[in-house]
C-alpha cells in the first residue's frame, strides 16, 4: 500500500500488520534497534532499567504524537473542519 522511503533508516519498524474488522482495532509488532532505543530513553527524565519501561515511554512519545498531530484551529488544513476526519 505505501511505499517506504528505502534510502532512509527508519527508527522504528512495524511487521505482521492486522486489522481486525469486528473491533476495529489495528494490531502490529513494533521493533526499535539499540539506536532507537537509547533516542527513546533519552526522551524522559525516569531512570529507565527495562525493557517495560522502554515500552512504556514508546507508548507515551506515541500517544502524544497522535494529539500534537490532530488538526485544530490553526491547523485544519483545505478542507475545514471535515480535515482528515474519520468516524
Amino acid at each position: 500500500m505505501w511505499k517506504m522511503n528505502k534510502d532512509k533508516k527508519r527508527l522504528v519498524e512495524s511487521f505482521d500488520v492486522e486489522y481486525n474488522a469486528l473491533s476495529k482495532a489495528l494490531k502490529m509488532n513494533l521493533v526499535l534497534d539499540e539506536a532507537a532505543i537509547r533516542l527513546v530513553i533519552q526522551t524522559t527524565a525516569k531512570d529507565i532499567k527495562s525493557p517495560e519501561e522502554v515500552q512504556a515511554q514508546v507508548i507515551e512519545l506515541l500517544e502524544r504524537s497522535i494529539h500534537l498531530n490532530l488538526p485544530d484551529v490553526r491547523r485544519q488544513g483545505p478542507h475545514g473542519k471535515t480535515w482528515n476526519h474519520v468516524e
